[in-house]
């Protein structure tokens, strides 16, 4: 059995996505955008969990912190939720993730099922490594949510679990540029968010 990857298909989501494509836009607003997307992916991401059921959601800092609030703000009152970060970076030279946050410890038996929230899935290393450390501690199931993904990252995660991971992205866009960047994508996204691009 493998788990489905949901591309949205909805027009307020896309009309959303195409403002925050501009550049130009102030860091508030841009992290004012991404709340706004996230809560609609929210919508399609979360399932049903039974009242005897931990729910963990792992934040992938420093990107993935734009997303929480309004993630989270989408379980219902009922749902037990417990919240878990992953410091997780690319490396510009290599491309490749580099893990520096991780206090994952003992998994309780009641979580099985994790949602991990990035904003863009770029050539997809990060979020494979962010899978596979979370499989490793033991969950059943992992529902990974992203604003956006290119082509090439999102056909990397399908592989990654294909038997227990169900993805849940906004769009998608065809291309990587040079530096590993999404084409036409949003730029450096943990850069916009929190005003620290170079001008």
């Amino acid at each position: 059995m493998s788990f489905p990857t949901t591309i949205m298909s909805d027009a307020t989501y896309s009309k959303k996505l195409a403002r925050l494509r501009d550049r130009s836009l102030a860091p508030r607003e841009v992290r004012s955008i991404t709340a706004e997307l996230s809560s609609i992916l929210a919508g399609t991401a979360i399932e049903p969990a039974s009242p005897t059921e931990q729910v963990a959601v792992f934040i992938v800092l420093r990107s993935g912190m734009a997303m929480s609030d309004a993630f989270l703000n989408q379980f219902p009152e009922d749902v037990n939720t417990v919240v878990y970060h992953l410091g997780l970076f690319r490396d510009r030279k290599t491309l490749q993730p580099v893990e520096y946050y991780n206090k994952l410890g003992p998994k309780s038996p009641k979580v099985k099922h994790g949602y991990i929230l990035d904003p863009l899935m770029a050539t997809g290393g990060t979020a494979e490594a962010a899978i596979s450390i979370v499989k490793d501690w033991g969950l059943e199931k992992i529902t990974f949510v992203s604003i956006l993904a290119s082509e090439a990252g999102l056909a990397k995660v399908q592989k990654v679990w294909p038997e227990g991971v169900r993805v849940v992205v906004g769009a998608v866009d065809k291309e990587l540029d040079s530096h590993g960047y999404v084409k036409p994508g949003l730029g450096d996204i943990g850069d916009r968010l929190y005003g620290t691009q170079l001008l």
